[in-house]
């Protein structure tokens, strides 16, 4: 416990001057989250991700140009997830919400105002830096095991699969996005998250698998990868068949 302390205050005393400009400036962003719905999804885990997806959205927007003013340092290899912690951090409005039907295919949708100053960030890597402190000091067994919990938080959840893949952890980042699946089966950042893990791990036909079933669930970048790219670790993409 001293240990994560300490790490926190780390990042408290590093980013100290952020959270005073924090206080004096924000960004207000209206965005759109949706989540098409699994056969055996609750309306809860729909909206609750579709509330996440939106406020992901308004943080991706906000941090170039909070980064450009230098009110916020987040550098490539851990953006990943402290966009995701920062986005559970952020104030938002709901504006709309409802539950809608696109070709036979339920969905749930939410419209947000969010408002995004740099402590959200601040905050961000303090939970960062608590949560790969506490991860550090698993056993073995239960970090080959990769537990999900039962609460509904994709924000922490996705953040600590970005967290593997920054610690090189491939095969158990695997294990882990395996059980965040079976949480929420129809999360497009899963699958991509699997399609980048598997190209590291030289397995291409599985890489375009999961590329495939993001691009069924609307990722527009998972569509033009599959479009766009011909050739992959040898393989010929075009043909590679599923598996």
């Amino acid at each position: 416990m001293n240990r994560l302390i300490a790490a926190a205050v780390l990042v408290i005393f590093s980013t100290s001057g952020l959270v005073s400009a924090a206080n004096e400036d924000f960004i207000e962003i209206e965005t759109e989250g949706s989540y098409q719905m699994a056969p055996d999804d609750s309306m809860e885990l729909a909206k609750k991700l579709a509330f996440f997806i939106a406020k992901r959205k308004a943080v991706e927007s906000s941090c170039k140009y909070l980064a450009r003013e230098n009110l916020i340092d987040v550098n490539n290899l851990n953006r990943d997830e402290v966009c995701s912690l920062a986005a559970r951090q952020i104030q938002a409005e709901i504006l709309e919400e409802k539950r809608q039907t696109a070709g036979g295919v339920p969905a749930y949708r939410i419209r947000i105002r969010a408002r995004i100053k740099a402590s959200d960030f601040v905050k961000a890597k303090i939970q960062d830096a608590v949560e790969d402190q506490k991860e550090s000091q698993s056993p073995f067994r239960k970090e080959m095991q990769q537990p999900v919990s039962v609460a509904i938080d994709p924000g922490k959840d996705i953040a600590k699969a970005y967290r593997l893949l920054r610690e090189k952890k491939w095969r158990i980042a695997i294990i882990y996005l395996d059980h965040l699946e079976k949480k929420y089966p129809n999360w497009d950042s899963i699958y991509m998250t699997k399609a980048i893990t598997h190209y590291i791990l030289h397995e291409p036909q599985l890489m375009k698998k999961a590329l495939t079933r993001a691009c069924t669930l609307e990722n527009q970048v998972a569509c033009n990868d599959l479009k766009n790219l011909k050739n992959v670790r040898k393989l010929d993409f075009g043909l590679a068949i599923d598996q």
